[in-house]
């Protein structure tokens, strides 16, 4: 049932921040308010709030694309939303203090002008039964037409709570119920980790083998690449479908599952030395899924449904072998564009690395065994569970298919998943023998519900606190002032992930960037330490000759931090960018560049199949496609400073070159 409970609402294009008689609206219960917002403006509504309050509202986008950001009674912002372009667009709270919290709405991207609606849907205690405040968290997908998810949490192989909402398949009227299978993506990653060491257990093969044993037609590279560095990240191989994006794929395209031997055979030299460095690849997955055909004589999905999902009894549990392979009762996944809502296939080729469809309860039974070692035995699970090291001594927190760290005390097993439709966080704490697993088929879903979720079921159970504060209210944040936010501001790079992110400040706050993203509002824990939207994000500057060289980033849950470093400001001119126009043509990926000038004297890339991209210059020589191939362009010259090809790059995929051809 939904509460519809009084929101103060003040409608001005620049209002104080502050609350009276004479210019608060109170929306009453079932009540929304329908507006139209003008080119340039934005509206400001207000909620007043208790301590440890839910909000969520949401605003219907009737003919404009919003952004919604939220302030708290200080008037700082702590999170925004922007997650489709039609619809409803859902924003949600939890107040560590009473007040009154600043709702902005605006336009965003294409769309200047047009009418919406906004309403509260909840402003509500926060339960303390951990099942009533699943449902609560869940709220804003319980609808007939929206795509939804479920969470479910388990101990010693046996759900204890799980709540679902929204819809397994709107064209068919389905509701997203706990007994139906869905898409995992990554996290079924470890599976291929389980069968890697059946067969091993079965004398088929060695952890340790050479790659090429199995796959003769691979290029003899300068090192051995064996079955342990596909495991562990550490291959040096490319990554499938990065190197595909860059040659124009955009992720529904059919793909045989053979393309990862082709695309390793076009590889000139390994990205770096087996074991020298982890690199998060799919490519090594897939062909480990393919090494179980080829010295099992079965397909894949058949010899992990004989020798893992029907031992276990997970008789929900499948691999999907490509999109058109029905799964039964299976959740359908959602993306979104400006006519709402479209269903959206999976990924071609993915089984080994993703592909696999199970249910809260079946991860429950394959979590246990974690414990008990029923298939495989305690010594295959210690193998299972244990991190790589490096070459130079340098231990992993990724064992096989499976992310192993120490978080807050507690040992986790962990990973995250994402097809092209469905998105996944999994942990697994073995000293307690609990689990929680969380699944959505909506690109919209908001993902960052996971860190309430995890506290709310684990919280008690942690034994250290974060190193971090990252939940913006928790804290008192810092006031800096308009010279020195200034000087944080820059574009950030980080050549592990292939990201770039952009840091802008104004007179009062920062905001982050990656890539193409929503601008999500830091917070100040100290003058080198910031909260990202609402603790998705750890943010510390790094400074070097008491000048800012860069950043580290971390994710809210995990232990990794990402370095980032500040790139030098690069504005060519029109002269300049001339010199780079042309055409380069890469033998490795087969595709012809053109890299052209626009209207607004921007540089261009057009690839046949995809409409002119827009080149963003990052530092000198370097430019970034940030909305389709997500890749760096790094120009080369010759000793005379003529322009000769690109180096192409995307973090994953590394160096993938082009030589410019003569006219």
């Amino acid at each position: 049932m939904n509460h519809f409970i009084s929101l103060a609402v003040l409608v001005t294009l620049s209002a104080p921040f502050n609350l009276s008689a004479k210019d608060t609206h109170v929306l009453q219960r079932l009540q929304s308010v329908k507006k139209e917002l003008k080119e340039g403006e934005s509206h400001n509504y207000f909620i007043k709030a208790a301590e440890n309050h839910f909000i969520f509202g949401e605003v219907e986008q009737d003919t404009i694309d919003v952004k919604i950001q939220l302030f708290d009674p200080k008037g700082t912002e702590i999170k925004a939303y922007n997650s489709t372009e039609i619809g409803s667009e859902p924003f949600t709270l939890d107040t560590k203090k009473a007040g009154d919290y600043k709702v902005v709405v605006s336009s965003f991207g294409e769309s200047t002008a047009g009418r919406y609606s906004i309403q509260l849907v909840r402003n509500e205690a926060i339960p303390e039964d951990p099942d009533k405040r699943l449902e609560q968290l869940l709220s804003p997908y319980d609808k007939e037409a929206t795509p939804g998810g479920i969470i479910g949490v388990f101990e010693k192989g046996q759900t204890t709570h799980v709540h679902s909402a929204g819809m397994a398949n709107i064209a068919h009227g389905v509701a997203f119920t706990p007994d139906m299978p869905t898409n995992i993506g990554s996290v079924s990653k470890q599976f291929t980790g389980m069968a890697m060491l059946l067969l091993e257990q079965q004398g088929k093969l060695s952890l340790d083998d050479n790659l090429r044993q199995y796959f003769p037609e691979l290029p003899d590279f300068s090192a051995d690449i064996t079955i342990r560095n596909l495991l562990t990240h550490t291959s040096g191989l490319r990554e499938i479908f990065d190197f595909l994006g860059m040659r124009g794929w955009t992720g529904e395209e059919f793909i045989d599952k053979h393309q990862a031997i082709e695309i390793v055979k076009k590889q000139a030299k390994l990205q770096s030395a087996p074991g020298e460095k982890m690199n998060y690849n799919n490519t090594g997955f897939i062909l480990m899924a393919l090494l179980v055909e080829r010295v099992s004589g079965q397909p894949f999905s058949d010899w992990m449904q004989a020798n893992i999902f029907e031992p276990l009894h997970m008789k929900n549990t499948y691999v999907r072998r490509d999109p058109g392979h029905i799964i039964p009762n299976g959740v359908q996944g959602y993306d979104n564009d400006k006519n709402g809502f479209r269903e959206a296939g999976d990924l071609y080729s993915a089984p080994g690395a993703g592909g696999i469809y199970t249910t809260v309860a079946d991860m429950a039974k394959w979590s246990q065994n974690y414990i008990t070692g029923e298939l495989g035995g305690k010594d295959l699970i210690t193998k299972l569970t244990t991190p790589g090291i490096l070459n130079n001594g340098e231990p992993q927190t990724y064992a096989l298919g499976l992310g192993v760290e120490d978080y807050k005390g507690l040992l986790r097993y962990e990973h995250g998943g994402a097809d092209m439709a469905h998105y996944t966080n999994y942990a697994f704490f073995p000293e307690l023998e609990k689990g929680v697993f969380l699944n959505t088929n909506n690109t919209a879903f908001n993902m960052a519900m996971w860190n309430q979720v995890v506290d709310l079921f684990f919280g008690k159970d942690f034994t250290e606190s974060s190193k971090e504060i990252d939940n913006q209210e928790d804290i008192s944040s810092f006031s800096l002032s308009p010279e020195y936010l200034a000087q944080l501001a820059g574009k950030f790079k980080s050549e592990l992930l292939g990201m770039t992110v952009e840091i802008m400040a104004s007179d009062v706050q920062l905001k982050m960037v990656f890539d193409d993203s929503n601008a999500m509002p830091m917070i100040a824990l100290s003058e080198t330490e910031f909260a990202v939207s609402d603790g998705q994000f750890n943010v510390r500057y790094s400074m070097k000759n008491e000048k800012i060289s860069g950043i580290s980033i971390k994710p809210g849950l995990s232990s990794d931090r990402y370095e980032f470093t500040k790139l030098d400001i690069f504005e060519p001119t029109k002269k300049q960018l001339a010199d780079y126009t042309g055409k380069y043509f890469s033998n490795e990926l087969e595709v012809l560049y053109t890299i052209g000038m626009n209207e607004e004297d921007s540089l261009t890339l057009k690839l046949y199949n995809l409409p002119e991209l827009t080149l963003v210059p990052s530092e000198p020589d370097v430019f970034s496609e940030t909305t389709t191939i997500y890749s760096d362009l790094s120009f080369i010259r010759d000793a005379s400073g003529k322009v000769t090809g690109i180096s192409l790059s995307n973090g994953r995929t590394q160096d993938v070159m082009f030589e410019r051809m003569s006219l």
